[in-house]
């Protein structure tokens, strides 16, 4: 069998309803598939798969009520284990350039807050983040891998292509510093 690349990401999420909604309208995916898993044990998952557009979908999951599985989590990932908001990221792909920065002025046209390009050299790059906290990714590789790129060391990277220094922390913002804020209720939203 050959492989062509991932069949689907499997994610989770405390609001299946806002993140349906978040993915079709601020990304103009499509929902390929959805269905309710009844647990013998009680309660329902809630499962819907995006169609992303390329022949790779993401899934989300969302439990209501099933007995052993909480109720709250960090659906963002990285703060639940005490990490950088970069570390755990999900990227999808772009031709190229031009259509990295199509996909940024469309984003932004649908109320996404997105970075500026980041330039890691081999590539470029948007961020921004899904109502779960999640920090998503566009990117568009410019140049074909070469030996030294294999080598694990430092590897000067130019970064954001933006001359602004509010645009510059905005970038490490997005990257490094966000932490999921907590409502008046205590409740990490999603």
């Amino acid at each position: 069998m050959k492989r062509t690349g991932v069949h689907h990401l499997g994610l989770a999420t405390l609001d299946i309803d806002r993140t349906i909604e978040w993915y079709t309208t601020k990304l103009g995916w499509t929902v390929g598939w959805c269905d309710v898993i009844e647990p013998e044990q009680g309660g329902k998952i809630k499962h819907v798969f995006f169609d992303t557009g390329d022949g790779s979908m993401v899934a989300f999951m969302c439990p209501e009520k099933v007995p052993g599985i909480p109720t709250e989590w960090a659906t963002d990932i990285n703060s639940a284990q005490g990490l950088p908001g970069a570390f755990y990221h999900f990227a999808f792909h772009c031709d190229d350039v031009k259509a990295l920065e199509a996909k940024r002025d469309e984003l932004i046209g649908r109320g996404v807050d997105v970075t500026p390009v980041v330039d890691h050299e081999w590539c470029r790059s948007i961020y921004f983040r899904d109502p779960n906290g999640l920090l998503l990714e566009y990117c568009a590789t410019v140049r074909a891998f070469n030996d030294a790129d294999k080598e694990m060391k430092h590897h000067d990277q130019p970064g954001p292509m933006v001359t602004d220094p509010a645009d510059a922390k905005k970038v490490y913002q997005m990257l490094m510093g966000w932490r999921p804020a907590k409502d008046n209720s205590g409740r990490t939203p999603v």
